[in-house]
């Protein structure tokens, strides 16, 4: 047996096993804690009882009272193809491969709603090579249970080949119940199994949209992969910019927690920041207090190391220039280097730009506007950034 399939037959023996107790309902908790219970109750939920003794058994380790447990369950109720497909389990953990997979197969002629059947055949066609299988068995024991309690173990088999993500896409692009589990349910999951699951998404036609991505997108921010983060915005999000999203600030708010890759506001007493309308084009009016400057807007950027010219519009309430206003292209937004901008030869009064250089020091740069306190308002707009 090639070495890959070995080591995911014996993953595939501790999943079932985990999902096998996982499955036990209270009644058999409660049987199987006060086994005195059992001569009182007819044979299917005998059946229970034993069948929970068995997943315990399991957990445990103890292949030999894990397979008797299941025997009797079989015993008490031979149609009830959980029975069955739980000796089949006990079987493979016990390394009796031949008579698993003959238990197996009689649990499947009982029907296919058993979730330790579909896995163990999902594991079957991962073996065989027959990856969109596979992915078809793993889907039907998600559409029952988005939330099952190996889902994560059992979605991490399908990423280390394109051929098994491809199969997985096909299922994920119906947007089964458990969409939003694969979207949502990352936090915990090493960043390469958040990477690949951003690679499928990435691939959907039609996109999936800005609101459905956002929580996977600002969980790979914080994990540190802004890349993949930002390819599967753009990739996804019909509003996402290759480089300064919303320039006019039109888009606030957004509705729902901002992402990296919009418009974020400072969250401070010391500041006010709000979209305006001035003569029908949006803008960002700001003001501050407090001894110091304060950042009031910022966003992240995934730039190519090169000179670009950046540019903004920053107006005080006199439709004067407001020089109070500065911006800052750093490599973290707590960061106030300010770039050494002037006014601009063109786009009239109030209109900044300058010429800054962007290195491979840090995988994103963040672009934050920063106010020095003082009277009154200031109105940002028109944010421009371009290679040159």
């Amino acid at each position: 047996m090639p070495r890959a399939s070995a080591l995911r037959l014996v993953a595939i023996g501790g999943v079932l096993a985990f999902a096998a107790l996982a499955l036990a309902n209270g009644f058999d908790r409660a049987s199987a804690q006060r086994p005195a219970l059992a001569v009182y109750v007819p044979a299917p939920f005998k059946a229970q009882a034993w069948r929970v003794e068995s997943a315990r058994a399991l957990e445990a380790g103890d292949k030999d009272d894990a397979t008797a447990a299941a025997r009797a369950a079989v015993l008490a109720d031979p149609v009830d193809p959980r029975s069955t497909a739980l000796l089949g389990a006990a079987q493979l953990a016990a390394g009796e491969r031949v008579k698993a997979d003959r238990s197996f197969r009689i649990a499947a002629r009982f029907g296919w709603r058993d979730p330790l059947t579909q896995l163990y055949f999902m594991n079957a066609a991962l073996n065989a090579g027959e990856p969109r299988l596979a992915a078809l068995r793993l889907d039907a024991v998600l559409r029952q249970a988005p939330n099952f309690p190996v889902r994560d173990m059992l979605l991490a088999q399908f990423l280390g080949s394109a051929d098994a993500r491809a199969a997985l896409a096909e299922r994920l692009a119906l947007r089964p119940a458990w969409t939003f589990a694969f979207l949502n349910h990352a936090s915990q999951l090493p960043l390469p199994e958040q990477q690949a699951r951003a690679g499928i998404v990435a691939g959907m036609n039609p996109p999936w949209g800005c609101d459905v991505v956002a929580p996977l997108v600002t969980r790979l921010v914080l994990s540190g992969a802004a890349g993949d983060a930002h390819q599967l915005w753009r990739a996804q999000c019909p509003a996402a910019a290759e480089l300064v999203a919303d320039p006019h600030f039109a888009a606030l708010p957004t509705g729902r927690a901002a992402i990296a890759f919009e418009w974020n506001l400072a969250a401070s007493g010391d500041v006010s920041a709000m979209r305006s309308a001035v003569g029908g084009e949006p803008g960002l009016t700001v003001s501050a207090s407090g001894p110091v400057p304060q950042p009031v807007a910022w966003q992240m950027l995934v730039l190519k190391p090169g000179r670009y010219r950046i540019g903004w519009t920053a107006l005080a309430g006199d439709g004067s220039a407001a020089p109070g206003i500065g911006a800052a292209l750093t490599c973290g937004p707590a960061d106030r280097n300010l770039i050494a901008a002037g006014p601009a030869p063109t786009g009239g009064k109030g209109r900044f730009a300058a010429e800054v250089s962007v290195d491979a020091s840090c995988p994103a740069r963040y672009l934050v506007f920063w106010q020095t306190p003082g009277p009154g308002e200031a109105r940002i707009d028109d944010v421009t950034l371009a290679p040159l």
